[in-house]
């Protein structure tokens, strides 16, 4: 059993990933999982049982809001927290993804020190 906090990110910009990846360098207790389409983000989930999962809105195939809907359905995945990263900013963006089920809602360019605070408080990190 590992001590790690995992953290599954469903991202199909590699220099998004990347971003993601240097961020949660940052906290030695929490291990990265990243995929780069919702199919493979939900067949994840349900294997490795994150205990957060971030996801892209804009992904080839099945969008964020299609695969939030298969997680919050499937009785494997439906307790784990998921917040939406999108460059789609407008109130009413964040508004929509915060009523249909998100747990967070991060517009990019992520904005650090937001990040890392959701990170620390999804997680319950010190």
């Amino acid at each position: 059993m590992t001590d790690k906090h995992l953290v599954l990110c469903v991202e199909d910009n590699p220099a998004n990933m990347r971003l993601v990846e240097q961020i949660l360098g940052q906290f030695p207790e929490v291990e990265l999982i990243g995929v780069d389409s919702a199919e493979s983000g939900l067949d994840a989930a349900v294997k490795q049982q994150p205990e957060l999962i971030l996801m892209d809105i804009h992904l080839p195939g099945m969008d964020g809001y299609q695969a939030l809907a298969e997680l919050k359905a499937k009785q494997e995945t439906r307790h784990i927290p998921v917040v939406a990263i999108s460059a789609n900013a407008m109130d009413t963006d964040v508004q929509r993804g915060l009523s249909v089920g998100f747990d967070g809602y991060l517009t990019k360019p992520l904005i650090l020190q937001e990040f890392m605070s959701m990170i620390r408080t999804q997680l319950k990190l010190g």
